[in-house]
């Protein structure tokens, strides 16, 4: 799975420069436009992320730099965080039962 993920992240990274290729106006009218409407709607759609998962990033060491991280990787950043916490509340949540046991 981590493979996967850094995989994504490899992509994500790829798919910003050829946004920033666009941006200086390395290719022609129409893939321009189609890599603006593509950015656009990739920005909106790690906004949103950004949004949701807005509790899980504010109690971070480093809040900032997650949300900068996730407006550029999205869920390829999150989901190792949402699964981290996922095992911390599991492993508090055996501790108390054994303690309350």
């Amino acid at each position: 799975m981590k493979a996967l993920l850094m995989v994504g992240k490899a992509l994500a990274l790829a798919f910003w420069l050829v946004f920033g290729a666009a941006l200086a106006g390395r290719f022609g009218a129409p893939f321009e436009q189609l890599v603006y409407l593509l950015s656009a709607f990739l920005a909106l759609l790690h906004g949103a992320q950004l949004w949701l998962f807005s509790g899980l990033l504010s109690g971070r060491t480093s809040p900032w730099l997650d949300r900068v991280q996730v407006l550029l990787f999205g869920i390829f950043h999150l989901y190792p965080l949402n699964a981290g916490q996922r095992s911390e509340t599991a492993s508090t949540a055996v501790i108390e039962g054994a303690a309350h046991a």
